[in-house]
């Protein structure tokens, strides 16, 4: 074989892995769009029970409720507000977090005995949230992805908890602040929402696994929910168990609660 049929076979071998994952890129962007269009409501109420449960079998639970507000329908970013209503001890205690678009979102903490809202720096993202696997970076993603600060890779199709789903890559861009060096996502084809998510750490090691189970569609609406998150640290063996009832979307919810003021005189 000549010199110029080599280059010519290695240039279209070239054009052809740069078309492909050009198309990959671009299918795993639209799923993850149709995932953001899933998933988005002008506003949202329910109410929560979630159970730390230690690798010894330790359970401690809490009960919550959270209400979320769209704050901009083209960014899709939202208002999140989680308050503590039970045990007694952390009644009041509350949790807010306000999306922005092309920065980082703000995020506070109210503990009723310190009479105060603490905001959560960017270096304390990372935390555990009140005892849960989940993190302060955590709660700001489950409320919309954030398609500017990730790469989406399309790898394959898998059947995962009984559900044909689009199995993609998401890894972070150049500049992200994260703990994780990426996440893999599991995206029912039917309902275009996630069903399961691995969370790697920075040394690429599978980290956490969230499973999304109980997705029903809420009466009165066209919307379909999770009612039962599990997320299972596979490195301490702990896990959080989050049960979702009572949805009440597309309601109206009061926009004035979505402020530090407000969430000190709780």
């Amino acid at each position: 074989m000549n010199s110029l049929n080599k280059f010519t076979i290695c240039l279209f071998f070239f054009l052809g892995t740069v078309l492909t994952y050009g198309q990959s890129t671009k299918t795993a962007n639209s799923i993850i769009e149709k995932y953001q269009t899933a998933s988005a409501i002008d506003d949202l109420q329910s109410t929560i029970t979630y159970k730390n449960i230690s690798k010894k079998g330790r359970v401690q639970e809490r009960s919550l409720e959270q209400f979320i507000l769209q704050k901009d329908a083209s960014s899709n970013t939202y208002n999140f507000l989680l308050k503590f209503v039970s045990p007694a001890d952390i009644s009041g205690t509350s949790s807010l977090t306000i999306q922005h678009d092309g920065k980082a979102d703000d995020q506070w903490l109210y503990l009723p005995a310190l009479r105060k809202a603490k905001r959560i720096s960017a270096s304390k993202k990372g935390d555990r949230f009140m005892g849960t696997e989940m993190t302060y970076e955590d709660l700001s993603n489950y409320l919309s992805e954030p398609m500017e600060e990730y790469n989406y890779e399309l790898v394959g199709e898998e059947n995962v908890m009984q559900k044909d789903c689009y199995k993609i890559i998401a890894t972070p861009l150049a500049g992200t602040k994260t703990q994780y060096s990426k996440r893999i996502l599991w995206i029912d084809q039917a309902t275009s929402l996630q069903v399961q998510s691995h969370f790697y750490n920075k040394k690429d090691k599978l980290q956490k696994v969230l499973t999304a189970k109980d997705i029903i569609k809420i009466s009165d609406t066209n919307f379909y929910k999770a009612h039962f998150i599990q997320i299972e640290n596979l490195l301490t063996k702990n896990r959080t168990e989050v049960y979702y009832d009572g949805f009440v979307i597309n309601k109206g919810v009061n926009q004035n609660i979505f402020s530090k003021s407000y969430i000190e005189t709780l």
